[in-house]
């Protein structure tokens, strides 16, 4: 994220000694699931819809470890909304240094599982 991006805050996740490997670093595929939902929080918040799932992540990039009773608080930005789905970018920072960002894309679902047209005005 750049210094001039507006971030919009998501969520937080405390890291706990059951989230961590032999080295004392949080687990790479625990940061992965929190940034899958973080995506997806702020993906139905932007939108407004209602059921959204994962289409794709870019690349992961770790910047450095997170440790036991680090608190790791998600941040988006630069929404772009298509037609059925939503891409941005998302990072995880514990205080102001960013621990890991992606790129994310969420796709809006009805009800009977197919993909949604995403109202324009959204619920922001």
């Amino acid at each position: 994220m750049k210094a001039d991006e507006i971030r919009h805050p998501v969520t937080a996740k405390m890291c706990m000694t059951k989230d961590v490997g032999t080295h004392g670093n949080l687990f790479g595929g625990i940061m992965m699931g929190w940034l899958d939902e973080a995506g997806a929080i702020f993906a139905r918040t932007w939108t407004g819809e209602k059921h959204v799932v994962t289409v794709k992540f870019s690349e992961i990039v770790f910047k450095r470890p997170v440790k036991v009773g680090e608190i790791v608080r998600f941040e988006a930005c630069d929404p772009k909304v298509g037609r059925t789905s939503i891409t941005f970018e998302i990072a995880g920072r514990v205080g102001e240094s960013t621990v890991v960002r992606t790129t994310c894309t969420f796709v809006a679902l009805s009800d009977d599982g197919t993909p949604r047209v995403i109202n324009a005005d959204g619920n922001r």
